[in-house]
């Protein structure tokens, strides 16, 4: 099991994988700020003068992030700048479930998301470790521009 997890085909499935959904996810974000302007509102967690910043921040933030997890270039740091993004919005998902708050998440922008749940957070949370996974043990297979890639060492030869 340990082989499966830190094998490079699993790692490059996830960045692709990863990666992908958050460029799709921020694309109408990105075309569309005032539409998850509103959804950050909706959150009601941090003041309303600070959410038009906020939305341009995340969408953004997962839409260069989540390119540089497809491209290969520096995909540690990548994933671990998706790692906190999926951390701060299961820390918002969970104020609004604990608060009693149905709304639309806001994932996917204007293209629909889900409404906040634990099933939400639990799909966050799977994400949270693959990216985890990509964090800890990325060698840099197919990588435009691996930076610090966790390299494999070389065998002996004698």
């Amino acid at each position: 099991m340990k082989r499966i997890l830190t094998g490079r085909e699993l790692n490059l499935v996830l960045r692709l994988f990863i990666g992908g959904m958050f460029v799709y996810a921020a694309w109408d974000k990105v075309l569309h700020p005032y539409g998850f302007a509103v959804s950050v509102r909706a959150y009601k967690i941090i003041p309303f003068a600070l959410s038009n910043f906020a939305a341009l921040a995340m969408s953004w933030s997962e839409l260069i992030a989540g390119l540089m997890l497809i491209l290969g270039v520096l995909p540690r740091k990548a994933a671990g700048a998706i790692f906190i993004l999926l951390a701060v919005f299961v820390v918002a998902i969970a104020t609004t479930v604990v608060r009693g708050m149905v709304i639309d998440c806001g994932c996917f922008g204007s293209e629909g998301g889900a409404s906040t749940s634990w099933l939400l957070i639990l799909r966050n949370i799977g994400l949270l470790i693959g990216t985890a996974l990509v964090m800890l043990y990325n060698d840099g297979f197919l990588s435009l521009f691996p930076g610090g890639a966790n390299r494999r060492p070389e065998p002996e030869r004698y």
